[in-house]
């Protein structure tokens, strides 16, 4: 069959929860236009607070030359890493020019269509392919392991749609699991009694097995160090060759049941570029201050900072921290935001330091008088506490690495250089 070819997309509707919010539209030599729509106004909410301006008129990206010209909430829905190489591979087979680097952003939206994380829908789609029924979760992980050594020009279509827009280089999965985590079926049309929404991440072809599990159990301690969590699980999955691969799967936070939450990462909300060392704690902190005006919030924010601090997690870029809008029931009241859940919390060396700083001397090196320097100007943070148990927390890691059934040679050379890091948190 002659493949589907795809035409450029120039304008795009964008839809929450099946209600026009505006539209996008691209001029040639100026930029992607959005207009929020008049009924939205009248009845909604600003986007993005402190980078669009909330009228009729329409606007620009805040920086037009990050993004590919996406303003930041638009952004979001669009995926990096793996997702953005299941898009391509589907551009190269579709486009009739051959090849994905001619898709434009809008191009993207239109490919994800209902497909993308975060609240917003954009139409016309340009992929209708419908995913619907059962999902094999060994054979999505079979097919990217495929994928990932370039043995295939396609993708299966399961994989690609389920593929969706989280972002991350591990290969992943959307999927509706049941409540015992058993079965899974697709994410994209409605639930089914007991299911709820959940994210699966498989192991890169450089990874040990225990991958899922040390993540899992990173999950565990952060929890007991008093980080507010997703909720996560192990999926015990069975190969067709009899072996048995453990997945991280953490529920959706974007989602509460079918209805859809609007999120923003610290990148979109902030235009700070995610690949690159472009924001820091002080800041995250005081961005927390300003768009939660909620002193429990911030101290989420505290907290997290802390547990990556202490646990050696240096991918904390400004893609890994997000907040959620709680929108108002009546017109008279302002919608509200929280942090979302903390997320892609594990051991990572990344660049070899911190992505998010801590200011100071010597902003990639983390002690515990830098950190109190840093809560300090917020009388209700109690960063000794924070600190003292965190480090408890750490500490039982051979106790939950035993419960997981994770081998200790699997987490003694990340706690070694965990407890060489302890000494830069001891009481002064």
């Amino acid at each position: 069959m002659k493949p589907i070819e795809l035409k450029h997309t120039e304008s795009l509707t964008v839809l929450k929860d099946g209600i026009k919010v505006g539209e996008l539209h691209k001029a040639d030599g100026k930029g992607i236009y959005f207009i929020y729509d008049q009924v939205w106004l009248a009845t909604g909410f600003n986007l993005s607070p402190l980078t669009m301006a909330f009228n009729d008129k329409p606007q620009l990206a805040k920086d037009p030359n990050l993004f590919d010209g996406l303003h930041g909430p638009f952004a979001d829905s669009l995926p990096d890493g793996w997702g953005l190489l299941l898009m391509d591979r589907f551009f190269n087979s579709h486009f009739s020019d051959g090849t994905a680097l001619t898709a434009t952003a809008l191009d993207r939206l239109a490919y994800i269509g209902d497909r993308g994380m975060g609240a917003f829908e954009y139409q016309p789609k340009a992929d209708k392919t419908a995913l619907t029924g059962p999902e094999d979760i060994a054979q999505l992980y079979e097919a990217s392991i495929k994928v990932q050594q370039g043995d295939t020009a396609a993708v299966l279509t399961k994989l690609r749609l389920a593929g969706g827009s989280p972002g991350g280089a591990r290969p992943k999965a959307i999927v509706a699991l049941s409540a015992d985590g058993n079965h899974a079926t697709s994410a994209f049309t409605a639930l089914k009694p007991g299911y709820s929404h959940w994210i699966v991440k498989f192991r890169a072809l450089n990874e040990p097995v225990e991958t899922g599990g040390i993540e899992f159990a990173y999950a565990q301690m952060a929890r007991d160090a008093g980080v507010h969590m997703a909720q996560s699980s192990i999926l015990n999955v069975k190969m067709p060759d009899n072996t048995v691969e453990n997945f991280f799967a953490t529920k959706r936070f974007d989602r509460e049941g079918d209805r859809k939450i609007h999120m923003m990462t610290v990148s979109a909300l902030m235009y700070a570029n995610f690949r690159t060392p472009s924001i820091d704690y002080p800041s995250l902190l005081k961005l927390t201050q300003v768009m939660t005006k909620d002193a429990g919030e911030v101290e989420k924010m505290a907290r997290l900072m802390i547990f990556n601090a202490l646990s050696h997690n240096h991918d904390d870029h400004a893609k890994n921290f997000a907040f959620l809008c709680h929108e108002p029931s009546k017109r008279t009241e302002q919608e509200s935001w929280k942090m979302a859940p903390g997320y892609d919390v594990t051991f990572s060396t990344a660049l070899g330091e911190h992505t998010s700083g801590f200011g100071g001397r010597n902003p990639g090196k983390p002690t515990r008088k830098r950190i109190q320097e840093i809560c300090k100007d917020y009388k209700y943070l109690d960063a000794d506490a924070y600190i003292d148990q965190t480090l408890a927390a750490l500490m039982k890691w051979r106790g939950v690495f035993d419960q997981l059934n994770i081998p200790k040679r699997a987490g003694s050379g990340i706690f070694n250089v965990l407890e060489r890091l302890h000494k830069d948190f001891e009481k002064v």
